[in-house]
């Protein structure tokens, strides 16, 4: 009988969500700055405090329309039967309950953890508009989970960045209406992640038992092109930087969320690196623990600083073709495997291959957790 399997790493783009979710619903003075569609030519686009995303129903965060040949794996997807159209009343399959559903079932997966709208909160200027966007979305994205099946679908929530006492608030908000845990987009927060000012934020999601993710969304720190005419000319060289480089973003964090003594304090707070990969971390286990012996003693941890991760801490991957000899370094018990779905670099519908390929030299025990086991625990997914 085939594993189960469960993805810990789905994704709910804005691209997808419902054009008027926002609009329809925005006090007034923020209908301008919040997620709103306007029809164009060629559909609709998302509009988001003014300036124009890209088309609704696109293909992955970046809002783009669909072109054969620019992503090998979105052509493949199309094979499959993904459409993306951009005009009113199409059907937009990871926004569907029937067809998400059918699109798990074509992979082969049991349910998934689905993070919602990356980088939105880079998108609203205004602090207050921005936590209503995210609580807005979280509202419908646990009623969407109802309507698809909330015994496979488990949306993570959106944690305001605005404020640590705003996303306290919602982390206990959610975790009231049964949402499992949340996203905290990390990139613009009024103070950084190390500071003490977030401890509200930890000690609610460990009342709460509400683990708290941090998806990578790009790091940030590349040499961009100088100008349009550059960025044309070299635009596969930069996609090829910026690509190969995604997920170091999630460096800064782990190393944020350690020296912050959040774990220190919060024994019984969790975090996980969103789509951050696996084999990176023993280099940087190494770098920490020296650094805090030669110079961070003051910090007056009780523990290395790699141990609080092996306690607390979760990564997740969508494919690592060196995971296997890194599996005891890091923690079998700490790496979650997901497919990515609906994402251009995904696994769907061919998630069970790259399994088979990436872990076969795993036992079954160490194999069935990283797939299931670690996931259904965290989450407390029955």
């Amino acid at each position: 009988m085939a594993e189960k399997l469960i993805s810990a790493d789905n994704h709910i783009d804005l691209t997808y969500c419902p054009p008027d979710l926002w609009s329809s619903v925005a006090p007034q003075e923020w209908r301008e700055m919040v997620p709103r569609t306007e029809e164009r030519e060629d559909g609709l686009h998302w509009i988001v405090d003014g300036q124009d995303k890209g088309v609704w129903n696109g293909v992955g965060p970046g809002f783009l329309k669909y072109q054969k040949g620019a992503f090998q794996h979105v052509d493949e997807m199309a094979a499959a039967g993904f459409d993306w159209n951009h005009h009113p009343g199409a059907v937009t399959r990871p926004t569907t309950p029937e067809t998400r559903i059918a699109d798990l079932d074509k992979d082969g997966v049991q349910a998934e953890i689905v993070y919602g709208c990356l980088m939105v909160n880079d998108m609203i200027a205004n602090k207050e508009a921005r936590a209503w966007a995210n609580r807005t979305y979280n509202d419908w994205a646990i009623d969407f989970a109802h309507r698809a099946d909330p015994n496979r679908v488990f949306p993570l929530a959106i944690i305001p960045n605005n404020s640590p006492e705003d996303a306290a608030a919602e982390v206990r908000r959610c975790a009231k209406m049964g949402i499992r845990g949340g996203d905290l987009a990390f990139k613009g927060m009024p103070v950084p992640l190390w500071h003490r000012d977030w401890y509200p934020v930890w000690e609610a999601a460990a009342e709460c038992h509400f683990p708290i993710s941090f998806h990578s969304t790009g790091f940030r720190g590349i040499r961009a092109p100088d100008t349009r005419e550059m960025e044309k000319e070299y635009f596969t060289h930069f996609r090829m930087v910026r690509s190969s480089l995604f997920q170091l973003d999630t460096m800064e964090v782990l190393v944020s969320i350690i020296t912050s003594g959040a774990c220190e304090k919060y024994p019984d707070f969790k975090f996980i690196l969103g789509e951050s990969g696996v084999t990176w971390l023993p280099y940087l286990f190494d770098r920490m623990d020296t650094s805090y012996d030669d110079r961070a003693r003051s910090l007056g941890l009780t523990m290395k600083p790699s141990d609080y991760f092996r306690r607390q801490g979760y990564v997740t991957y969508q494919q690592d073709a060196y995971l296997e000899p890194n599996v005891p370094l890091v923690g079998e018990d700490n790496i979650m495997w997901g497919s990515d779905y609906p994402h251009p670099d995904c696994l769907w519908p061919e998630s069970r291959a790259m399994l088979e390929k990436n872990l076969a030299a795993l036992s079954p025990t160490t194999r069935r957790k990283i797939v299931h086991d670690n996931v259904a625990k965290l989450y407390n997914i029955g």
